[in-house]
Parts: structure tokens; sequence; C-alpha cells
């Protein structure tokens, strides 16, 4: 399963983007997931919970727009708290 791969590719440039901004904390990322990405997104919600669950990261909202005939996987946005 690629998914948690991918799950935590995502977390490390969260992880990278929010050293950037001392003292804020990541509430919610959004990525764009093509249809032609080989991406289930059901299971890469999950397995990104799963990894954030009891750590520094929790709870991190998840927003994907999916993308018909699309073959992207990118991350469109972080959002943080201050």
């Amino acid at each position: 399963m690629h998914e948690m791969g991918i799950a935590s590719e995502v977390i490390e440039a969260v992880r990278v983007e929010i050293a950037r901004h001392p003292g804020a904390r990541p509430s919610k990322v959004g990525l764009r997931v093509g249809e032609w990405a080989g991406v289930d997104v059901e299971s890469l919600r999950f397995c990104l919970e799963v990894l954030v669950k009891d750590t520094d990261l929790d709870p991190l909202a998840l927003d994907i727009e999916f993308r018909p005939q699309g073959s992207e996987l990118d991350i469109a946005y972080l959002e943080l708290e201050e």
C-alpha cells in the first residue's frame, strides 16, 4: 500500500513547513489528487490519520481535492494556527 508512503511524505513536508514558523501549529493540509495518480483517497486519509494519532500533529485535518482525468498528486495548501 503506497498510500502509507505518501502519507509519510505529506507529514514530512508539513514538519518542514512548520519549522519555518516557530510556535505555529498545523490545522489542515490540502491535497490535490488526480484520478490517474493511482491513489486510493480513502486509504490515504486513513494512513494519514494513523500516522498523526497521538503525535504533536494530532488532530491534523485533511482536505482532498479529487481531480477527474488528472495525474497530479501534490500539496495544495497548509493552514497554520499561530
